[in-house]
């Protein structure tokens, strides 16, 4: 398996169509995306044609779009629909904020407009994961005439942290911390043996899941050879700062009146008190035209390890709610293969 691993890692820098094949279905392929932003580009995934308004997808934090990857083929089955599936700046192979900038939580959400903007779509929708699922609410919450229905997996509305003097000290002392060791991953090396451990650790993450995540997460190193480190921005080791109340979450979230499809993952925190997830429940519960909530038995990477339990409930709603718009294709975002 190790050989397999090492093939797969070190062929990172080729960004080459993935394609998964489906018993008793068409083939699903996805490309290769660059989007340019003003500090470097969004890179991501296509999948399903070019000529169909797409669903956008946010992975959770530390992730990237490969996390989607076992999910999107059985979404796909049997029907004509597409998906783009973005890694958020510092993840993947998009490129990391500018030396000295702080990725605040109102970034992810400016994110999503500007790629709205940038295709010219005056409606989105979004399935999110984790944090990207967090974003996704936000945004419909910000936009609710600009969303048609959303997907959040095992997340839902931003946790709400509270602040203080110590908390904040720790949040600046980290920043600097980690800002110093930008350019300079290459220093901090392990064995593929290592990172998988590091992975799997949490628990989150099946073993044989791993590889999908790793490919756009780490590099094979110039410095020490048969080693390798991860790409991903170091600042994204500092703690995300969301400052709004819960009681203005709570007003605001009977903005959203789009379709809703909610999982969550039986076995995993809510990350704050469990009473602040409940409330917004319960307000969209009315809001919305349709809360779809489910609670499932699995880990909080579910749609990775286990795709076919949460991927039959959500094509449900997809069959539903996901109307099938033609779009002009846009070519210059798609990478050379």
């Amino acid at each position: 398996m190790w050989s397999t691993l090492n093939k797969l890692l070190t062929s990172v820098a080729k960004c080459r169509p993935h394609t998964v094949t489906l018993l008793n279905t068409r083939q699903i392929s996805s490309e290769e995306i660059s989007i340019p932003v003003p500090w470097g580009r969004i890179a991501g995934k296509w999948w399903g044609s070019t000529k169909i308004k797409p669903i956008l997808c946010l992975h959770g934090m530390q992730d990237n779009c490969g996390s989607f990857d076992r999910l999107i083929p059985i979404l796909s089955a049997n029907r004509d629909i597409s998906f783009l599936c973005l890694d958020f700046p510092g993840h993947g192979y998009s490129s990391p904020f500018p030396k000295g900038m702080f990725y605040d939580f109102l970034s992810y959400p400016i994110l999503v407009k500007r790629i709205s903007n940038y295709f010219n779509w005056p409606t989105i929708s979004l399935m999110g994961h984790s944090l990207g699922a967090m974003v996704s609410f936000m945004y419909t919450m910000l936009y609710p005439e600009k969303v048609n229905f959303l997907m959040c997996i095992d997340a839902l509305k931003p946790v709400c942290s509270p602040m203080s003097a110590e908390v904040t000290q720790e949040i600046l002392d980290n920043f600097l911390k980690y800002e110093s060791y930008k350019g300079l991953e290459d220093t901090v090396t392990y064995t593929l043996q290592e990172i998988i451990q590091k992975i799997v650790s949490k628990k989150s993450i099946d073993y044989e899941h791993v590889p999908l995540i790793l490919k756009r997460n780490i590099a094979a190193s110039r410095k020490d050879p048969g080693k390798y480190y991860f790409i991903r921005d170091p600042i994204l080791k500092v703690r995300l700062v969301f400052n709004w109340p819960q009681e203005q979450i709570e007003k605001d979230a009977s903005r959203i009146s789009c379709p809703i499809f909610m999982c969550k993952a039986e076995k995993v925190s809510y990350f704050e008190p469990k009473e602040n997830f409940y409330a917004v429940v319960d307000i969209l519960k009315q809001s919305s035209m349709d809360f779809d909530f489910h609670m499932l038995d699995g880990t909080h990477h579910l749609h990775l390890n286990e795709p076919e339990k949460i991927g039959s409930l959500m094509k449900c709603f997809l069959n539903k709610y996901c109307k099938l718009e033609e779009i002009d294709e846009c070519k210059s975002i798609f990478s050379e293969s």
